[in-house]
C-alpha cells in the first residue's frame, strides 16, 4: 500500500443545487465552434496541402482534430467560468451532442459548397455518396510529398478517429471545469492557491540491492521524512482548526525557504487554499505529490473546512 494514500479526509458537504439556464453557455460554445470550423474550411480552401483535421501522430492519434475541438469548445468554458453557470452532467451531454452535430454539419456544408455531380448522368452527387468517396479515398502522404494508395474501407476508421478527436477535444475544457471546485451558494467557481510545499521524502539516491544495510537505512530515512511531513501537516491542521490564522501564517513563512528544495524531492506534500472569491467560504486541501514532469502523480491526502475569516486572513 502506498504510504501517501488518503487518510480519511473530511468531505465538505455541498449545499442545495440551483439549476441555471444553460442557454448562454451553449450559445457561446456554438459560436466558437462555428468560428473554429469556419477557420478550418478557409484553410482547406486557401492553403496548399494544409489540412489540420488530417494531422495524426504515429498514424493513429488525431492531434489536429483534437486541437480544433479544444478551440471550438473554448466558448463553453469561458462562458461557464465567467457566468458561474456550472458544467453539470446534463450540460456535458448537451455539449457532446451539439459538437457531434456541429462536426456533421460542417461536413455537409463543405459538401454543398462543392456542387458535385456525376459526370456520366449529370445528376447531383448525394451527401452519403460523397462521404463514402472521401472516406475510401483516405491516403497517407509519403516522404516525397505524394499521396500513397487509398485505404479503401479502412478510411472509415480514420475518419471516425477524426470525428472522435474533434468531439473528445471539445470535451476537455468542460470536463476540467466540471471537476473544478464550485461554490453552490454563490454559483461561482472557486479559486485555488498553493500556500505550502514541504518534504515527504529524502532526496533520491542509488543504493545497491546487494547492500542490505544501506537499503534498510535508506528506507528508514524515507519513512522518517514521510512521518515528519505528516507531523508538519498535523501542526498546520490544528492551527487552522482552532482558527489561529497568525500562527498558521507564521508556520507557512517557516516552510517557505525550503519550498524550492522540496519541489525536487521524489515525494512532497502540497497545501492549497480553495476559496470562493465572493463569500470566502472554502477549505484547505492537501495532496501528496510523487514524481516529476510527465510522471507527476498527486493523491488527495486530507482536506479541512475552515471559516471565511480564516480564509480571508490566509488569502486576502
Amino acid at each position: 500500500m502506498n504510504p501517501l494514500q488518503e487518510t480519511n479526509p473530511s468531505v465538505m458537504q455541498a449545499g442545495p443545487k440551483e439549476e441555471k439556464n444553460h442557454s448562454f453557455v451553449l450559445f457561446c460554445g456554438l459560436a466558437t465552434t462555428a468560428l473554429a470550423l469556419f477557420g478550418v474550411y478557409v484553410l482547406d480552401r486557401t492553403a496548399t496541402d494544409f489540412h489540420i483535421m488530417g494531422w495524426y501522430a504515429n498514424y493513429i492519434l488525431p492531434v489536429g482534430s483534437l486541437i480544433v475541438g479544444v478551440a471550438a469548445s473554448s466558448g463553453y468554458g469561458l462562458a461557464s467560468w465567467f457566468s458561474g453557470i456550472k458544467i453539470t452532467r446534463a450540460l456535458l451531454w448537451m455539449v457532446l451532442g451539439l459538437q457531434a452535430l456541429a462536426y456533421l454539419a460542417a461536413q455537409y456544408v463543405e459538401f454543398k459548397s462543392m456542387h458535385l455531380f456525376h459526370r456520366a448522368s449529370g445528376e447531383p452527387l448525394g451527401f452519403f455518396e460523397y462521404y463514402d468517396l472521401v472516406a475510401r479515398s483516405f491516403a497517407w502522404k509519403q516522404d516525397n510529398g505524394q499521396s500513397g494508395a487509398a485505404l479503401g474501407a479502412w478510411g472509415y476508421a480514420f475518419r471516425g478517429l477524426e470525428m472522435a478527436g474533434f468531439i473528445g477535444g471539445s470535451l476537455i475544457i468542460p470536463v476540467a471545469l466540471r471537476k473544478s471546485p464550485y461554490c453552490e451558494s454563490c454559483h461561482r467557481y472557486m479559486r485555488t492557491r498553493q500556500v505550502a510545499l514541504f518534504p515527504a521524502s529524502v532526496p533520491a539516491k542509488k543504493v545497491k540491492k546487494s547492500d542490505m544495510a544501506a537499503s534498510s537505512a535508506y528506507a528508514a530515512e524515507q519513512e522518517h521524512a514521510l512521518e515528519q511531513g505528516k507531523q508538519t501537516w498535523e501542526s498546520l491542521r490544528q492551527l487552522a482548526a482552532d482558527g489561529k490564522a497568525p500562527e498558521f501564517r507564521a508556520k507557512l513563512a517557516e516552510l517557505e525557504p525550503g519550498k524550492r528544495a522540496a519541489a525536487r524531492l521524489p515525494a512532497r506534500f502540497s497545501i492549497k487554499v480553495v476559496r470562493c472569491k465572493r463569500c470566502a467560504c472554502g477549505r484547505l486541501q492537501v495532496h501528496a505529490l510523487t514524481g516529476q514532469g510527465k510522471q507527476l502523480k498527486q493523491i488527495e491526502f486530507a482536506r479541512l473546512d475552515v471559516t471565511p475569516d480564516f480564509i480571508r486572513s490566509v488569502w486576502p
